[in-house]
């Protein structure tokens, strides 16, 4: 192999000469553009790789900056949601306050139209032991609440304060069965005593098997009981059933949706306290 390579040397010497000879004369001679007619044959092969990273270039910038419009973008409705969001708790909130406001003013409405002092509380909690029907009010004797006072609402009747401590009170609902209102029926004046079934529902008892009584007849206050004012809305007849000692069974559906029931006005003092002038 040095051999071969020692034969040809004179020839290899020949050939790296006559190329750097036409290099030269490359170099030397413009071509129609003014430019070498080496600078354009390196032009020329240079100008596909230029191209290629002039391409890849514009490919990563153009990439990074839709990278970087897209988390603007993103951040963007990040914080459109959570603002949406916000306003959505403040509408929610509003609503809370109107629906609130609304029922506070048919209270106030409800004390005027009673004539007797009356005392706005709220319920706190609901409770049953056994067939009993308890509500819980966040107001006590400090507000002026006592035993055997009347609780109503815009509605009807709800029923009476059984106990009553500094800070709560607790107040016996029509639904319990022992529960019992002086009633009578709004359009005979037939009168009778409505008691709670424990299970959502009352019954006017003590009816005559002669009395006339429909379905959809309205159950008032009879304001006998010396408790609850007299024309307090309790009911509507859902059932007449037939007659057993002498006396009509007779289903009434209370006005009060007790699982709604959220404020209720006491009425302080008893009519036969009013009366007497004690408050």
């Amino acid at each position: 192999m040095p051999r071969v390579l020692a034969q040809r040397k004179p020839h290899l010497l020949l050939f790296l000469l006559l190329s750097l000879n036409l290099v030269l004369m490359a170099a030397s001679v413009r071509g129609v553009r003014g430019a070498s007619l080496l600078d354009e044959a390196i032009l020329s092969i240079a100008a596909p790789f230029l191209k290629a990273a002039a391409w890849s270039s514009d490919a990563v910038a153009g990439l990074w900056g839709g990278w970087v419009d897209l988390r603007r973008v993103e951040n963007d409705n990040r914080r459109l949601r959570a603002e949406a969001g916000t306003l959505m708790l403040q509408a929610r909130e509003a609503e809370e306050a109107r629906q609130e406001v609304r029922r506070l003013r048919e209270l106030l409405a409800l004390r005027e139209e009673t004539g007797r002092r009356a005392i706005a509380a709220r319920v706190i909690a609901r409770g049953s032991a056994g067939p009993a029907r308890i509500l819980l009010l966040g107001s006590g004797t400090r507000e002026g609440i006592a035993r055997d006072q009347a609780v109503v609402t815009p509605r009807g009747v709800v029923g009476r304060v059984i106990e009553a401590a500094a800070g709560t009170s607790k107040v016996q609902t029509i639904l319990d069965p022992n529960s019992g209102v002086a009633a009578l029926l709004q359009r005979t004046r037939v009168q009778g005593i409505l008691v709670g079934d424990g299970d959502g529902a009352c019954n006017l008892e003590f009816v005559s098997e002669l009395a006339s009584v429909d379905v959809g007849d309205v159950v008032v206050t009879s304001g006998l009981d010396e408790i609850h004012p007299k024309g307090a809305v309790l009911g509507v007849v859902t059932e007449v059933g037939g007659t057993r000692d002498l006396t009509r069974r007779v289903r009434v559906r209370p006005e009060v949706d007790f699982q709604r029931l959220e404020e209720v006005l006491v009425l302080a003092g008893t009519q036969q306290a009013n009366r007497e002038g004690t408050p």
